[in-house]
């Protein structure tokens, strides 16, 4: 049976015969010598071979504590004996001894200076960095003897200080009141593990997993159920960080819904608090298996969670063209940094899915792909959506407040489409989120540190609107580090004719276009861009006759304008100014809407209210 007690002898204080004699007086202690330096190797040798009490003196019982906070110390305690033991071992009447101790306190020094007719200078409770001078000090002072411990004595020769080092023995008077502590320790450890046993019965009988820390995070309590989905044991989890087992996913609301070990885990914290003060915190573990009655919750939060998932990689982007493998071979480098990137592009020509092939080819692969449509939030919700609030935050805030998509982006990527549409006042708030990489809720004073890549895309020209005042210059210059072009589809020729057949290969049809129907979609300009393209394929398979399509067919299909298209076939002249094309594709889109806004902001591909905000910036209405 391994011994659970190990007693530290500085080296000089006691020799072997005493070693072995404690050792049969105390056999259930380990009595080792140790170096008052650097006692750290033995008491992690005898750690793992079971001890369970480390008894020490001075510095040495403080700097085990500190390295190994689960163990029990014990400080061996120097008495007046040790003093009288050690000074009546030389002659010293008429010397002066300075007295020396680190995180020791002795009484009664006068006494001794009467008893040895000596002179005494004391130092007690020195720590080790001051030690060194404190020698000095003692021997300007005129001591000729040093009394102290171990580590004392050491420095006071390396010194070769001209005051004799005198060592404070360690006698059995010391001996034995250190005994006594590390039994009265036994005893509570006893009494606390019959305590701690009973708890943990009652705990594992419990369905749920359930997980107690401390106001630092640490763990003190696991029951069998969370260490089976922690994949560890209760003694392996205590005095660990939840953060080791939670890692980014740690929940600081009730009810989140976390993947541990690749199992989805519904995760309840409970504060524990005492008036004002939180001292720690209770996390309840919900297996879905085990509880029927959560599975519509957990079915919504498995959808929020897997809405952050990047699905194009870049061999998901079809398309021969030398514009459009250029702008992959950009893509591809840009995806081996972690620098922002501003991609540029029409509306339809794929922005999106080169952002989550960026994405999916770098280091954040495996973190969340948060998108986030700029126009399509209002300027009061944009800030809550993008930072979170707390509870209370606003009137109709949610009463568990909400986590910010900057959160849920945290150690993956965001990509923020439209950028073009912030408002001013959001783009300032962005852009110290970009620079101090934190975020603050909503109603909240609590800094939330977020690891995030920032991806942003426009179909807007930025430094246009920079000059004009609306576009913050700052938020630009930290957006635009790497930038890339998507070629607009009239731009890469032969592209138009390879994603249509794709786009038709997917609802299992093999159709052929007539010569004049290969000649028109060469040259057709696809304002649209992909996005038209696929609305073309979905209206030929809706109306196929045959297995070949002619060049009257589609341009039918074209000028009908279905109200699901977005693509608008009459384009204004690439040499006009963009936004009076803008203007031209909006009123040409109400037109065929016949005024219907709904419709027509289908046509454009956007939603009403971004129609809206175009409609009231260009002044048309």
């Amino acid at each position: 049976m391994s011994k659970k007690v190990l007693f530290l002898i500085p080296r000089d204080s006691m020799d072997n015969e005493q070693r072995k004699y404690y050792s049969r007086l105390y056999p259930e202690v380990s009595f080792e010598f140790s170096d008052p330096y650097d006692p750290i190797p033995l008491v992690q040798q005898k750690i793992n071979e079971g001890i369970e009490i480390v008894a020490g003196r001075g510095t040495t019982a403080e700097v085990i504590r500190e390295r190994f906070p689960n163990i029990h110390v014990v400080k061996i305690q120097a008495t007046g004996y040790d003093v009288i033991r050690s000074l009546g071992q030389t002659d010293l009447k008429g010397a002066t001894v300075a007295v020396i101790t680190s995180n020791v306190d002795i009484s009664g020094l006068s006494v001794f200076e009467q008893l040895y007719s000596i002179r005494i200078i004391g130092y007690l409770k020195i720590p080790f960095a001051k030690l060194e001078n404190t020698i000095r000090d003692a021997v300007l002072r005129g001591a000729q003897y040093i009394l102290g411990g171990a580590l004392t004595c050491r420095m006071a020769n390396e010194l070769q200080s001209p005051a004799k080092a005198i060592l404070l023995a360690l006698g059995p008077e010391s001996m034995s009141a250190a005994i006594h502590d590390i039994k009265q320790v036994q005893e509570a450890i006893e009494i606390e593990a019959g305590r701690q046993g009973f708890l943990n019965r009652l705990l594992d009988s419990i369905d749920e997993g359930v997980i107690s820390v401390d106001s630092n995070g640490k763990i003190t309590l696991v029951n069998a159920n969370a260490a089976r989905l922690l994949r560890t044991s209760p003694n392996l989890a205590i005095g660990k960080s939840i953060d080791h087992f939670f890692a980014e996913d740690t929940p600081d609301e009730e009810d989140t819904l976390i993947n541990i070990n690749g199992n989805q885990v519904l995760v309840t914290r409970t504060p524990v608090k005492h008036g004002n003060r939180e001292h720690g915190a209770i996390y309840t573990l919900h297996e879905p298996s085990h509880i029927e009655s959560l599975e519509t919750h957990i079915r919504r939060e498995s959808y929020i969670r897997n809405s952050h998932i990047a699905r194009f990689r870049f061999n998901d982007i079809i398309g021969q063209s030398s514009a459009l493998q250029e702008a992959i071979r950009i893509s591809k480098n840009y995806a081996l940094t972690d620098a922002s990137v501003l991609i540029a592009g029409e509306t339809g020509s794929g922005k999106e899915m080169f952002a989550q092939s960026i994405h999916n080819a770098s280091k954040r692969r495996k973190g969340a792909f948060v998108a986030v449509n700029c126009a399509a939030l209002p300027e009061t919700l944009l800030e809550s959506e993008l930072f979170g609030y707390v509870e209370g935050a606003f009137t109709g805030a949610n009463r568990k407040g909400r986590t910010g998509l900057f959160e849920a982006a945290h150690g993956g990527t965001i990509f923020l489409d439209e950028i073009s549409e912030m408002c001013y006042s959001s783009q300032g708030r962005l852009l110290r989120v970009l620079q101090e990489k934190y975020i603050v809720r909503l109603g909240s004073h609590k800094i939330i540190p977020v690891d995030v890549r920032i991806i942003a895309a426009t179909n807007r020209d930025l430094q246009e609107l920079v000059r004009d005042g609306k576009f913050r210059q700052d938020l630009y210059y930290r957006l635009n580090v790497l930038n890339l072009t998507i070629p607009p589809l009239r731009e890469r020729k032969g592209d138009a004719i390879i994603l249509l057949k794709h786009f038709l290969n997917t609802y299992g049809l093999d159709i052929s276009f007539s010569n004049d129907a290969i000649s028109f979609l060469k040259s057709y300009q696809w304002y649209g861009n992909v996005r038209e393209v696929n609305n073309l394929a979905d209206r030929i398979a809706a109306t196929k006759t045959g297995s070949i399509v002619t060049r009257n067919q589609i341009e039918r299909l074209l000028d009908s304008n279905n109200l699901a298209t977005g693509s608008i076939i009459v384009a204004p002249s690439s040499s006009k100014p963009r936004e009076k094309k803008q203007e031209e594709e909006i009123m040409e889109a109400i037109r065929q809407a016949n005024g219907h806004m709904g419709n027509a902001a289908a046509i454009l591909g956007i939603n009403r209210s971004t129609l809206w905000r175009r409609i009231k910036k260009l002044n048309l209405k």
